[in-house]
């Protein structure tokens, strides 16, 4: 196109030329003098503005005429405006956002989520299964496990140990394992080892007591007729049967003692000093003693082995991820207040990085006009604008060839 309208404008010239010289030999005659200003204010004008389209780019001839070859010799000044009109009168900020805004109302997002909500479902499994193959598992389970320790660290250990004793207090846990003791007792004195061993201690200790007279001698009978499986017998029967009473009734004097030294134990738990050091000791280990992060890594492999193989089954798109993405469009138009937050949030977000970033669109114009040499950048506008400006020079020719006639008129007429 800039080729042929330069190829026109350049016969436009030498028709004007020809004509000029071709009528100069006739110039006497009135009508062919009439022609030959014609054909000189054509020529004139031609020349002119074939000057000054040529001295927008390079100079004419390559002269050194001043005022020429504007464009390379004012080049920053072209490349300040061009930014200057990209950033203040094209792409302004607030233009920026009255374009885009539009695309973010809430009904039209939601139209184009529905129309694409098929593309949206490949998508999201293409993403899935790729984040699943690259999952740095080992990483997350160093991580989860670090973090896990290091909050079980910062636990408060006599807090911990306070809410225990109230749990155990107001639940009753402290009757219940006082009666399993009692329980566990009663089995235990009821066994015939028990029994020998407290006959021996009852024998042995009868034999060293030292008494005379009459005491003596009771004490020596009673020795005597008592065997240790006797005295065995009667002090398991004693202690079963204290046991017993004890683990059956609540009012026992005994097991209302043994309740309260529990009970105050139980209570006293978040301020013994060496039950606290042996917990933040426990915490500390603890992690590494039931290995948290190797099993970390077992449980995140088994996840990512399962969720693989339910993503890669041929009815998860259509089956499953298509309805649940159906059922949420339908729940966000039933109830449209539940997504203006997250499109409020959106907007703030998107229109701060507009107003970060603005003044990076004249840095862009300048970094790709600065990569043109003249050359390149006189080429590239004649590319788009060349044919229009050779088109002037056509003009121009034309507009002097009429004036020229209307002057030669005007001038024979007087």
């Amino acid at each position: 196109m800039r080729k042929q309208a330069k190829h026109t404008a350049a016969v436009s010239l030498g028709a004007m030329a020809a004509g000029f010289a071709l009528t100069f030999p006739w110039v006497q005659y009135g009508a062919v003098s009439l022609l030959h200003g014609g054909f000189e204010a054509g020529l004139v004008g031609g020349l002119a503005d074939w000057f000054a389209v040529t001295a927008l780019f390079r100079r004419p001839l390559g002269l050194p005429i001043p005022h020429t070859a504007l464009l390379p010799r004012n080049r920053d000044k072209v490349v300040r405006s061009l930014v200057s009109v990209m950033e203040n009168e094209f792409l302004t900020k607030e233009s920026i956002k009255q374009k885009i805004e539009p695309y973010l109302a809430q009904d039209r997002l939601l139209n184009f989520a529905e129309k694409h909500l098929g593309d949206a479902a490949r998508a999201i499994v293409a993403l899935g299964g790729y984040a699943l193959r690259h999952a740095p598992l080992e990483r997350l389970a160093n991580l989860a496990a670090s973090e896990l320790a290091k909050r079980l660290r910062e636990l408060d250990s006599a807090g911990l140990l306070r809410f225990v004793s109230e749990e155990v207090v107001s639940r009753g846990y402290d009757e219940r394992a006082l009666v399993y003791l009692l329980g566990k007792a009663e089995e235990l004195a009821g066994r015939d080892e028990v029994r020998r061993q407290l006959g021996a201690m009852a024998a042995n200790a009868l034999g060293n007591v030292q008494a005379k007279g009459f005491m003596g001698f009771a004490v020596n009978a009673f020795a005597g007729f008592m065997s240790e499986d006797k005295l065995g017998e009667m002090l398991q029967g004693a202690v079963l049967s204290a046991l017993r009473d004890m683990r059956l009734y609540e009012d026992h004097p005994l097991r209302r003692s043994l309740a309260g030294e529990l009970r105050k134990a139980v209570a006293g738990l978040p301020e013994n000093e060496a039950v606290l050091r042996g917990l933040d000791e426990a915490k500390s280990s603890l992690p590494e003693r039931v290995g948290l992060e190797a099993y970390l890594l077992r449980w995140l492999e088994d996840l990512k082995s399962r969720a693989e193989s339910r993503i890669r089954e041929p009815g998860f798109e259509n089956d499953v991820l298509k309805p649940l993405l159906e059922d949420a469009l339908r729940r966000l138009r039933e109830r449209p207040e539940t997504l203006e937050p997250a499109l409020e949030w959106g907007k703030e977000r998107l229109f701060r990085v507009i107003d970060d970033n603005h003044s990076r669109i004249g840095v862009l114009v300048r970094e790709n006009l600065d990569k043109l040499d003249n050359e390149m950048l006189i080429e590239m506008i004649e590319q788009r604008v060349g044919g229009d400006l050779q088109w002037i020079r056509v003009n121009g020719a034309l507009c002097g060839f009429l004036i020229g006639l209307a002057l030669e008129g005007i001038n024979m007429a007087f």
